[in-house]
């Protein structure tokens, strides 16, 4: 009833009033926070480049938002929505480890946009994300805990095309048989070429899903193109193709294969890699029981295969529901890397790393728990 009249009185703030009956605003966020134990050791380089363990208050991609709609007849809608990332264990925009985390800290962070939708589909302008998202396939890093193997398919050395993207355009279809689209366009780092360069960088990203009684399935692609400098142009694609079967309410197991390719790396030449993941959910009761097992194979390069570059990624873990909104909860992530791969649990800047080429051979892994609000 709070949350019901607190939107009211917004809502009487930001429209007339005669238009009201045809609006409404959503105020929504979630509170997420661990206590853990990080370390990533085994480096190549020795003691010199391990990590040894540490203890920390963890953010878990705390957020506050706005959603707001508006009916403008015809079956023609408004939409708006503005979400910010919140970090409730330090406050401004620094995660662990004093890194930067680019999704919090001021308004608009995450996901955030502006468009106008019918029995068409929609188009959205503004901040998106693209090509990184599971969707129903695997929420455990970015629902249920605060992260898990399933990030470490953007955590990879070998990068992926793009993740929440800034000034995209989307169009995005109606769900027709089960089955609906999204169509992304990001003009990327035009405006910030440097001078000498080809303005000519882009992002497209296509993801299809499909929902059918239990079946669940889900295909994303991207290619990500740099500015060209002195006739350059860097470029990064993926692609990844996922299938779930929801075998009760609350449970389901799902799996992803995808491929990644960069051009000049980090490795030094051009580099791709193969990835697949396994995810298992289950409620019983009021538990939900989660572990995931994700496999990338060694890197192949330009320059030849890099051996002894695959990783291994663990997530095992329970939460306990104490209502529909808040729930606690217990989880062990890890990464065993190869002797030459630097694989790293990257996103909301959960990392105390981040691990780098320097730091190959490092296994970061971590143990905690935490509670989740969503309101």
């Amino acid at each position: 009833m709070q949350k019901k009249l607190l939107a009211l009185a917004v809502a009487g703030a930001l429209v007339p009033a005669a238009a009201m009956a045809q609006s409404s605003v959503e105020i929504y966020g979630r509170f997420n926070l661990g206590f853990d134990t990080w370390k990533a050791t085994g480096s190549a380089g020795g003691a010199a480049t391990d990590f040894e363990s540490r203890v920390r208050v963890v953010d878990g991609s705390s957020r506050l938002g706005f959603r707001i709609n508006e009916s403008l007849g015809g079956g023609l809608r408004a939409f708006g929505v503005m979400e910010s990332g919140v970090n409730v264990d330090a406050g401004g925009t620094s995660g662990q480890g004093g890194q930067t985390n680019g999704s919090s800290g001021t308004f608009a962070t995450r996901d955030s946009y502006v468009g106008l939708g019918g029995g068409w589909g929609d188009v959205r302008l503004g901040r998106q994300s693209i090509w990184w998202s599971n969707g129903a396939l695997a929420q455990v890093g970015a629902n249920y805990f605060y992260t898990g193997a399933d990030s470490l398919i953007t955590g990879h050395m070998v990068a992926p095309p793009v993740t929440r993207q800034s000034s995209v355009i989307s169009y995005n279809t109606p769900t027709m048989g089960g089955f609906n689209a999204s169509i992304s366009f990001s003009p990327h780092d035009q405006e910030g070429a440097d001078a000498g360069a080809e303005a000519d960088g882009s992002i497209f990203g296509i993801t299809g899903r499909y929902t059918g009684g239990a079946l669940r399935a889900q295909i994303d692609w991207a290619k990500n193109e740099g500015n060209t400098v002195a006739g350059v142009q860097s470029e990064r694609k993926g692609l990844k193709m996922g299938l779930g079967w929801a075998y009760a309410p609350g449970a389901q197991i799902s799996g992803i294969f995808g491929n990644l390719e960069n051009s000049a790396n980090a490795l030094g030449a051009d580099a791709e890699v193969n990835f697949w993941l396994v995810n298992w959910e289950h409620m019983m009761g009021q538990f939900l029981l989660v572990a995931q097992l994700y496999k990338a194979g060694d890197v192949e390069t330009s320059a030849g295969d890099v051996d002894d570059s695959d990783v291994t990624g663990i997530t095992l873990g329970a939460k306990y529901f104490l209502s529909k909104r808040t729930g606690v909860y217990v989880a062990y992530h890890t990464a065993r890397n190869g002797d030459f791969a630097w694989a790293d649990h990257t996103g909301g800047a959960i990392t105390s790393g981040p691990l780098t080429v320097a730091n190959r051979g490092a296994d970061p892994r971590m143990l905690g728990v935490g509670v989740m609000h969503n309101f």
